[in-house]
């Protein structure tokens, strides 16, 4: 092959390159993007943990001075103070502190004598994670109060008792399980439905069909409903597993999780369709689904990484991730035996991003699919 014809081919598919912007969006923005997004959803620190705190000794110094090193280290934030033992519940269920921090009556006095006092540390560890970096921060800080006042010279002390609420075990099957139920809708409702329905625009016989009598909007709905039927039979099935091999509590209402479960799966389909509705191709699709959705509903939606621990903005993105909402619904209902009422807001929010998601995209395929006159 001669120099210039070489040079000459690769001239050519430069200019191919520089002319589709699909090619140069994969080849710079995604992997900026995907190392941006690591780079702030990957963190194992633990910073402003909201904190709930019940003092029996009512504020005696030494009280005080355990607040005040809890708050001043930066990691926790008292945003409650608790006034009996019944209250620690409802702060968890509500999801407001991921920290309580129980001190006993006459704790200065029982510190100064031999035996020392007990602060009890309680964690929730639905998410064990994040309960086991939060105690050994809270352990670390009880510790440091010893050093520096010399009731350890006489053979006082404090001393941490620790309790994991709701997961007692320490399984990590009550965090991942979840998760990967969230992963597996994700996978058969959206992902599944966008490549088929995209397959479809792509092979024309969509657009054959809204030439029948039916309209275009029930030809869409009557392919999805197959897919919405296969995924709450795996989610059920995922959930029965759980319960049966690993030991997963159900402490709230098979009903409400059943409602939550079809509500988010109502949602997953409706990011399939709009995805469908779209693009062009089942390629496009399914790069789409794969990067437009199974990688927020890994990252952003606390199934691996706290969403306390990422920036502002991030953690504003979250809230549109409908796995975020799911995850939280499940574990408050099987862990905490939270009522149904108490989850309003997760079953509002995915309630109204199915109806939304689903509404769009039919309309949107109304209008591409509609025949040209």
């Amino acid at each position: 092959m001669r120099h210039s014809t070489f040079l000459s081919f690769v001239g050519k598919e430069w200019r191919h390159i520089l002319r589709e912007r699909r090619t140069l969006v994969m080849l710079f923005a995604i992997p900026v993007a995907l190392v941006m997004l690591f780079g702030f959803v990957i963190s194992t620190d633990i910073d402003h943990t909201p904190v709930a705190v019940l003092d029996a000794s009512h504020g005696d110094p030494l009280a005080r001075r355990l607040i005040r090193k809890l708050s001043a280290a930066g990691r926790f934030e008292v945003v409650r103070e608790l006034a009996d033992e019944a209250e620690i519940d409802d702060a968890f269920r509500e999801g407001r502190v991921r920290l309580a921090v129980v001190i006993p009556a006459g704790f200065e006095s029982d510190a100064g004598r031999e035996g020392g006092a007990r602060v009890q540390l309680i964690a929730d560890a639905s998410d064990l994670n994040v309960a086991t970096t939060v105690l050994g921060y809270a352990a670390a800080i009880v510790a440091e109060l010893n050093t520096d006042t010399d009731i350890q010279q006489k053979g006082g002390g404090v001393r941490t008792n620790v309790r994991m609420m709701y997961n007692p075990e320490l399984k990590s099957a009550y965090m991942f399980v979840p998760g990967v139920i969230a992963m597996i809708v994700m996978i058969v409702s959206a992902v599944m439905t966008s490549v088929t329905l995209a397959r479809e625009k792509e092979n024309g016989t969509l657009r054959l069909l809204t030439v029948s009598p039916l309209k275009a909007r029930t030809i869409v709905l009557a392919k999805v409903v197959p897919y919405f039927v296969l995924t709450a039979i795996n989610t059920a099935g995922i959930m029965l597993l759980g319960m049966l091999v690993f030991g997963l509590p159900c402490y709230g209402s098979l009903w409400g999780l059943a409602l939550l479960c079809a509500l988010f799966i109502l949602a997953a389909v409706g990011l399939g369709l709009l995805i469908s509705s779209l693009v062009r191709t089942q390629q496009s699709a399914l790069f789409s689904s794969l990067l437009g959705l199974l990688l927020p509903t890994m990252l952003l939606s606390g199934f691996v990484f706290p969403i306390s621990n990422m920036p502002v903005v991030l953690q504003g993105v979250c809230q549109a991730v409908p796995a975020t909402w799911f995850i939280e619904g499940v574990k408050a209902l099987m862990l905490k035996g939270a009522e149904v009422a108490e989850l309003w807001l997760p079953l509002t929010v995915l309630g109204g991003m199915a109806v939304g998601l689903i509404g769009v995209a039919l309309v949107l395929f109304v209008r591409g699919e509609k025949p040209r006159r």
